[in-house]
């Protein structure tokens, strides 16, 4: 396993992933990880959905293709290439925000629990790197939670934040670029 900061620094979103089953004990160790992000008054406001099951993942894929088409905001081709991304992963987690564990019901309550499963997303994409595994996170469960709700018969209180794609990488993008400059402001904005 590599160190923490190697882990962070070589994170690369992964869009192809092998057919290579990912293993239960790494997604067990990876939902650790998720579920040791910090949260508001450490409620843990969170529940997660996880898809293994292969004809899920395509169904899942080949819907999304059908509504990027549907809506317009995509082209047939760009759509295929969602669909084979997303029909890639081994394993699909969805973040889940449970509105029912805020300590209160309101909208500042709900900013802070979605901001926590934005650390818990981040702990995932790492601990998928450090042990070996790809990852891509994705947002259109927050462009389009009433597919993941009638999908995964999801209940009212629970909102779909993000899913993150897993599984063994096909192929690794470029690094990174450098630090840019003007972007850290130390004591002051200037």
């Amino acid at each position: 396993m590599m160190d923490c900061l190697e882990g962070i620094y070589t994170r690369r979103s992964i869009r192809n992933f092998t057919d290579k089953p990912v293993k239960e004990e790494d997604i067990k160790a990876i939902m650790q990880a998720a579920i040791s992000a910090p949260s508001p008054h450490n409620e843990q406001p969170w529940d997660f959905l996880i898809i293994t099951e292969k004809r899920l993942i395509e169904r899942l894929a080949s819907t999304l293709k059908e509504e990027y088409v549907k809506s317009g905001k995509a082209d047939i081709e760009k759509a295929e290439r969602t669909r084979k991304i997303i029909s890639s992963a081994q394993v699909i987690i969805i973040g889940l925000l449970n509105i029912k564990k805020l300590k209160k019901e309101n909208e500042l309550e709900r900013i802070m629990g979605i901001q926590s499963l934005a650390a818990v997303a981040e702990n995932i994409l790492v601990a998928a790197n450090c042990i070996g595994l790809g990852a891509h996170w994705r947002a259109v469960p927050l462009v389009r939670p009433d597919i993941f709700k009638k999908m995964f018969i999801l209940p009212d209180h629970v909102e779909p934040q993000w899913m993150i794609l897993l599984g063994h990488t096909a192929s690794v993008p470029k690094p990174k670029s450098v630090i840019k400059e003007g972007i850290f402001h130390f004591n002051k904005w200037v």
